[in-house]
């Protein structure tokens, strides 16, 4: 996989170009169990994604953000509570999981840390949202129209938590997160864990963590531009 040519296309905020990367992924692996994960307000570029396959989905609507939507037919809709019991019920572990979470810390957080617990041995973790192009996009709480939130954050404390695995963020389409069990050629797990301590000091402690996150994102998580 030739990541320079997605790396090229950088216009795209609307799930286009992470789309066409998982497509490419899943020709090129031939993943069988997959999973789809989305909320009412993000992710709904993933009910148009491998359509024709066999692919779990579930929606997650919250106590705050549970007004209608459309989805695939297949999807299953829960609250946000439930995602790890519907995920069980499933009685699987994914050879690829695609996430586009609620964009605010503690659940992004969650998110991530619960669907990293259905990987198979040789599975990939792929999230929209990982590289908020402004500090506007950034906002912690929910905004309407363009909205990263601090998934990115939530995503930099995952791979702090978890350096065995391989990481890299795609800075296009919003920022293509990627955690990965098997050591792809443009993935690395030798991040800066001490730039990683500092990004996570200054969210809690400062109001100028995005300006360090930009600053440090290579060594941090692997932006790849």
């Amino acid at each position: 996989m030739n990541i320079s040519n997605y790396l090229q296309n950088r216009n795209s905020t609307n799930g286009a170009i992470i789309s066409l990367f998982i497509s490419d992924l899943y020709k090129e692996n031939k993943y069988k169990d997959i999973l789809f994960i989305r909320t009412c307000t993000t992710g709904a570029w993933l009910d148009k994604l491998l359509i024709e396959k066999d692919v779990n989905r579930i929606l997650y609507y919250t106590d705050t953000i549970k007004e209608p939507t459309t989805s695939h037919p297949s999807t299953q809709i829960v609250h946000s509570n439930n995602v790890e019991n519907q995920l069980l019920l499933l009685n699987k572990t994914f050879d690829m999981i695609c996430v586009d979470t609620w964009h605010e810390y503690d659940l992004s957080s969650r998110d991530f840390r619960i669907l990293s617990s259905f990987l198979n041995e040789s599975g990939i973790l792929i999230s929209h949202d990982c590289y908020p192009w402004n500090i506007q996009v950034a906002n912690p709480k929910f905004i309407r129209g363009n909205w990263c939130g601090e998934t990115y954050l939530a995503f930099i404390e995952f791979a702090h938590h978890n350096p065995a695995l391989f990481y890299a963020v795609l800075n296009i389409d919003t920022g293509i997160g990627i955690a990965s069990k098997t050591p792809l050629h443009f993935l690395s797990n030798t991040l800066n864990r001490e730039k990683q301590e500092q990004l996570l000091f200054l969210h809690k402690h400062s109001e100028d963590y995005y300006s360090y996150f930009i600053n440090h994102s290579k060594e941090i998580i692997n932006a790849l531009t």
